[in-house]
């Protein structure tokens, strides 16, 4: 049986991971979930975001569902618990797909195709270094080896074999020492595959990635570029909540899926998108060895987008916009319909 840790989280996490678990359920009934508490659920009942207890567990399952973390205002930041799981489990890897959808969707005007794979290093960086504050002062310092630009740079140039055989790398190597080492470690790696390498600074990539994203294909870099990055990107694919990732600790067979968005407590729990985290769930399928299920999911997204159905942060006829669980229970039907 395959075990899948589940942890819903805070905002809309937990209502976007039930609408994932509900699909999920009619596509791969074959898995086993166990719901794990973490942010404030686990804040309130165990007095810290994620124990060491339910850390095991998530270690033991064979994936990670997760759904969102935030401060809701009580002091539980996404660090707490997210940033652990990462941290912890040394998941370095974090890939996040920017998928074309439709032209109306995009919004940017005459984009007609494009298929990005970002490949953010997640495990290092300026989130996991040293960090002071004062009252008057504060400093983060990034920080990287040659061996972990290697090791998230491999995963990059494995995928691009996969598809077209180009990786642009974004860094900022005019002006940072840490970029400086990462464009030369990934050159150098990089003659030891078939793939064509491009460099690219990080601000003139953010540009050209907007007004020609049919020229990129996999991207790497490093953790704060690729949380920024990715987050502009989903402009192109129409929303933030149509974004999954997938982080992978390759070495030590640790994975884990979430949506890209935040946890956003401002919103109803009937609002949110839940194509970001289902999505995750079909990346999580591919991880599980069920590809053909991961195919069949996605191409009933984009059946379910194609009929012009919408959550109120995509662009769409106001009689076409549903809410999270109608959502949900459109794609349930859409899968019933191809078995």
């Amino acid at each position: 049986m395959t075990t899948v840790a589940v942890l819903p989280g805070d905002g809309i996490g937990p209502a976007v991971i039930a609408e994932t678990v509900k699909v999920l359920e009619v596509i791969a009934p074959c898995i086993e979930y166990v719901t794990v508490p973490v942010g404030l659920a686990s804040l309130h009942t165990h007095g810290e975001a994620l124990t060491a207890e339910n850390l095991e567990l998530c270690a033991s399952c064979d994936a990670i569902l997760f759904g969102a973390v935030g401060d809701n205002g009580d002091g539980c930041q996404p660090s707490d618990s997210l940033g652990k799981l990462r941290h912890e489990l040394d998941l370095y890897a974090n890939l996040r797909p920017i998928t074309f959808y439709s032209q109306s969707l995009c919004r940017v005007k005459d984009i007609s195709s494009f298929d990005i794979l970002i490949v953010r290093e997640l495990s290092s960086g300026i989130y996991f270094s040293t960090q002071e504050k004062t009252r008057n002062a504060a400093l983060d310092v990034m920080s990287y080896t040659r061996t972990e630009i290697e090791r998230v740079a491999r995963v990059a140039f494995s995928h691009a074999e996969c598809r077209k055989n180009r990786v642009t790398s974004v860094d900022k190597a005019n002006v940072l020492a840490c970029s400086q080492l990462w464009r030369e470690t990934v050159s150098t790696l990089a003659s030891s595959y078939p793939i064509n390498l491009s460099h690219e600074l990080v601000d003139a990539f953010s540009m050209r990635a907007l007004l020609f994203p049919h020229k990129f294909d996999v991207v790497l870099t490093a953790n704060l570029f690729g949380d920024i990055l990715s987050d502009t990107l989903s402009v192109l694919s129409g929303s933030i909540g149509l974004l999954p990732s997938a982080s992978y600790n390759v070495e030590k067979g640790y994975a884990l899926f979430e949506p890209v968005h935040g946890s956003a407590p401002e919103l109803e729990s009937h609002l949110p998108n839940p194509f970001g985290a289902i999505l995750s769930g079909a990346l999580m399928l591919e991880y599980l060895g069920m590809n053909n299920e991961k195919i069949a999911l996605e191409q009933a997204v984009h059946r379910v987008i194609a009929k012009g159905f919408h959550t109120f942060d995509m662009y769409g006829k106001p009689e076409k916009e549903v809410t999270t669980q109608k959502m949900g229970d459109l794609l349930v039907a859409e899968l019933n319909l191809t078995e």
